[in-house]
């Protein structure tokens, strides 16, 4: 009964492509914060964000340094040896 229920995962990773659809960076800007936002809702541990190599990846990583200052994410990190793809570590 006292456990967080924010802090409570299932372990999974769900992965998302904000950049290959023709996406301007604004516009995954607003995919990625509304991915973190509903993983955050549910148990979604991790997730996996493809980004690309170009200005929507530069975008991403600012973006997820802000959400890492707030506590809204643990952390982030280049996902292995896919420059474009970021891991984001939601609890």
């Amino acid at each position: 009964c006292d456990d967080d229920l924010n802090a409570q995962s299932d372990g999974s990773t769900m992965t998302a492509d904000i950049a290959h659809q023709g996406e301007r960076a604004r516009e995954a800007m607003s995919k990625l914060a509304q991915l973190i936002s509903d993983a955050r809702k549910g148990h979604t541990a991790k997730l996996r964000i493809i980004v690309g190599s170009g200005l929507i990846r530069d975008e991403a990583e600012v973006c997820l340094r802000g959400h890492q200052l707030h506590g809204e994410i643990t952390k982030f990190e280049t996902d292995g040896k896919n420059g474009g793809a970021i891991l984001v570590t939601l609890r």
